[in-house]
């Protein structure tokens, strides 16, 4: 093969080289494709091939002359079309250089222009695509606080928390964009409400997880320190229990004892929870390895919110003092005041776990309250003998009138033992034959009733105030039977040497006789039921209570020795004076 292209090239330099030969016609694509054809002929093909060529060429010369005179016409419109198109390309070349030399400039200076002037337009335009293609994403962001909003609503707390630190992420990255900076304000206003909602779930009558829910999403929000949170949690669970209680202020009025019995439930069950929830979510929460605990609070910082639980809890143990110091004098019943006051007990005990024991601080008051109920209670059933005393003293009543029939008063009355006899009697159950004075039984009746009410609840520190209460009273009501006795015999016997009503006289003298046993035995009675059947204490070890003595002394001017049948020596030693038979005798030389 190479043999061959070096054949053909000395071929044509051979052909360039003859004078008859162009080195154009040498160089044309046919005769560089006609030299190999030429190459690979034989010796007789070479000798035979210029008459071959000639007779090709007068074929060839015939065909295309038989051509022209068949097709012409063709030829004729070839030639005017042929003539048309130069024409055409020469006013085309003229029409384009006009149109180069003056309208392609002016064109690019308006184009320049239009580039000009739409610069703005195709700025927003390629915002709108940007935003256009980024659509979704902007859409999401847009949606952020009404996301946040509804996770609030529905209590999604911690989806509302990790959006709103998204768009914090997003504020960081573009702080300059208004529409972020908007989206932000609205982000807020919705945490905000988060924060109040919660700070309102701290208000309602919820259970330690949810209270302990509620605070740790408020320590993530960051807006209060531990402190501050602590306070509010303390705030709000104050709030709930004054909310309590107001709802039973109507009972206030209308029964004392069942307000206070609901306000101690409601006391007892509020603060006990509120002190272990606080401790449970704040201070042992100090102790706890959780990464959310308050395990990183200085010491200062826990002694803190320990203090801040012990004022609270001092505070509401003297709300609960100054209520019962209120309520309880209201209080009159006893069996009321009874199950309050182990209501309590058992309240301060179970405090008592948890370092909150108030016992001695309301024992004095139930002391007090039944000391003031016990002296209202002897006070009114003496006032109400000693004004009836008075008006019949006033109205100069016989005491046959008032206090006994005549056909009664004769009846023995059952006096008390003397002191060094064992007495088998029961102290609850008086005698019959006092029914003999009626108003001595209305008395009678009266202090048993309020004997009774301290049976209930019987403090044995009072018991001194009590004795001394009701020996003030019957010792003033005593003085006020004395003066009518003596006054009535007086006006009995004046009446008698007036116009000789001997029987009246000794009539209205045995009822006094019998009144002033009956008292006697009343008094013995009702101080025998208050220290020995109320407290199991010996009566005998305070004495009578009383002082008799003007009452003998009054007997035996009336002729009646012995009145109470006590010994002269029972007499010195209870009344501190001289025997009776002494004075007996000075009234007798008298």
């Amino acid at each position: 093969m190479s043999e061959g292209t070096e054949g053909n090239a000395t071929l044509l330099d051979l052909l360039s080289s003859t004078p008859s030969t162009s080195a154009a016609t040498v160089q044309t694509l046919s005769t560089q494709t006609y030299l190999p054809y030429l190459t690979s002929l034989s010796l007789p093909e070479i000798i035979a091939e210029p008459s071959k060529l000639s007779s090709e060429s007068s074929f060839l010369t015939a065909e295309l002359t038989n051509l022209c005179h068949a097709q012409y016409p063709t030829f004729l419109s070839l030639h005017s079309a042929s003539i048309a198109l130069s024409s055409s390309f020469s006013s085309f070349s003229t029409a384009l250089s006009n149109l180069v030399e003056a309208s392609v400039p002016e064109l690019e200076s308006r184009c320049k222009e239009f580039v000009k002037e739409t610069r703005d337009i195709q700025v927003e335009r390629r915002k709108l695509t940007t935003v256009a293609e980024q659509s979704e994403k902007l859409l999401d962001i847009l949606e952020i606080p009404q996301l946040i909003d509804t996770c609030v609503r529905n209590g999604y707390y911690q989806e509302a928390l990790d959006l709103s630190a998204h768009m914090d992420t997003l504020v960081d990255r573009f702080p300059n964009i208004p529409i972020i900076r908007s989206i932000q304000v609205e982000v807020s206003q919705s945490i905000n409400q988060m924060h109040a909602q919660l700070l309102q779930m701290l208000q309602e009558p919820v259970k330690l997880p949810s209270l302990t829910k509620a605070v740790d999403f408020l320590r993530k929000m960051g807006i209060l320190d531990e402190e501050e949170l602590a306070v509010a949690f303390l705030t709000s669970r104050r709030s709930h229990l004054d909310g309590l209680f107001q709802s039973i202020e109507r009972k206030r009025s209308l029964d004392p004892g069942r307000f206070l019995s609901d306000w101690i439930d409601i006391w007892r069950e509020g603060v006990h929870q509120v002190v272990t929830q606080f401790t449970s979510i704040f201070i042992e929460r100090s102790h706890s390895k959780a990464p959310s605990s308050t395990a990183h609070l200085p010491s200062s910082q826990v002694a803190s919110l320990r203090h801040m639980l012990t004022t609270f809890s001092h505070t509401l143990i003297l709300e609960l003092i100054n209520t019962l110091q209120e309520m309880l004098p209201k209080v009159t019943d006893s069996s009321s005041l009874s199950s309050l006051l182990t209501k309590l007990s058992y309240c301060s005990t179970s405090f008592g776990k948890i370092g909150l024991e108030f016992r001695p601080l309301f024992v004095v008051i139930f002391e007090n309250v039944v000391v003031e109920n016990f002296r209202i209670a002897v006070e009114h059933a003496c006032q109400s003998l000693q004004k009836e005393v008075q008006e019949s003293k006033k109205g100069k009543k016989l005491a046959a009138v008032w206090m006994a029939p005549a056909d009664e008063a004769a009846l023995p009355i059952v006096l008390p033992p003397a002191p060094n006899s064992t007495s088998s009697a029961p102290s609850n159950i008086p005698a019959s034959s006092l029914t003999s004075y009626p108003p001595l039984a209305v008395l009678m009746n009266g202090l048993l009733t309020a004997l009774n009410s301290l049976r209930l609840l019987p403090p044995t520190s009072v018991l001194t105030q009590l004795v001394a209460i009701m020996d003030s009273s019957l010792s003033s009501l005593s003085d006020a039977l004395l003066d009518y006795a003596k006054y009535s015999i007086r006006r009995t016997n004046a009446r008698a040497s007036f116009d000789g009503a001997e029987g009246a006289a000794e009539n209205e003298r045995n009822v006094l006789i019998g009144m002033a046993r009956a008292w006697y035995y009343s008094v013995w009675f009702v101080r025998r039921g208050l220290i020995e059947g109320v407290y199991g204490q010996n009566v005998e070890d305070t004495g009578d209570g009383l002082v008799w003595l003007p009452w003998e002394e009054w007997a035996i001017e009336l002729g009646e020795n012995d009145l109470f049948q006590r010994s002269a020596s029972r007499r010195q030693s209870i009344d501190g004076a001289e025997p009776v038979e002494q004075h007996a005798g000075n009234a007798e030389s008298s």
